[in-house]
């Protein structure tokens, strides 16, 4: 049986009925697929607890600024700032105490330090002269490094990202670090939890981003790899 792997998403407006809806990109659906699990987006805030039943994971997505009405992105964005960080934290949650194996993709990096009572720094390439939004630059990853067992010490990486972490919460170990010395990937010293800062779910196939950068299918296949064992799935 094939592992079920729920994917968070991002605040969107509905064309159609001009009201709020919940988007994911379809780089993450296509990325589990591909790894051999089922994705399932998580749509009902109502439902988190049942989600984390049915499902053998949680992929934690990264930003979603999807609109397809400029005249109202106002309103997604307020939504992405505001409501989604509660909705992810309570998503986190569920599958935390339930004891299911979670993969966050940057902002879901971010959601988890801050769940463990980490801290973050907003705009940091002010203060660190340092550019991490639509780019490229290697990862330097260590011996305990998830990605680094797939793809080596280092390799390059894109970078979407105007927030890192800052103070890294209790109970997570940083593993993975830009040229920079921004944190790029995190796991935690107990839990079945790991993340990283950048967008794995953009590096796959022919068409990857950045070129130069690895196929990442085999570290999605690894995460439903985890999700299957735990789950006890044959």
């Amino acid at each position: 049986m094939k592992p079920i792997i729920a994917l968070n998403g991002g605040s969107a407006l509905d064309r159609q009925f001009h009201s709020k809806a919940t988007v994911a990109n379809k780089t993450y659906s296509a990325a589990v697929a591909a790894a051999g699990g089922v994705p399932i987006l998580v749509t009902d805030p109502d439902s988190i607890k049942s989600y984390a039943e049915i499902a053998d994971g949680l992929i934690l997505t990264g930003s979603l600024f999807f609109n397809p009405d400029p005249e109202r992105r106002s309103e997604v964005s307020k939504a992405e700032s505001g409501e989604r960080p509660v909705y992810d934290a309570a998503l986190l949650d569920a599958f935390v105490k339930a004891g299911k194996p979670v993969f966050g993709i940057c902002l879901g990096l971010q959601c988890i330090n801050l769940y463990f009572g980490g801290t973050l720094a907003d705009g940091f390439k002010f203060k660190d002269g340092v550019e991490h939004m639509m780019c490229a630059h290697n990862c330097l990853a260590g011996e305990d490094s998830v990605v680094g067992k797939i793809f080596g010490s280092e390799f390059m990486i894109n970078s979407r990202h105007n927030r890192k972490i800052d103070t890294l919460a209790p109970g997570l170990k940083a593993v993975a670090f830009s040229p920079d010395g921004v944190i790029e990937e995190v796991q935690h010293e107990s839990l079945p939890v790991w993340a990283v800062e950048w967008h794995p779910e953009r590096m796959r196939g022919d068409h990857r981003e950045p070129p130069e950068g690895p196929d990442t299918t085999p570290l999605f296949q690894w995460f439903c790899g985890v999700c299957k064992e735990m789950s006890g799935k044959e």
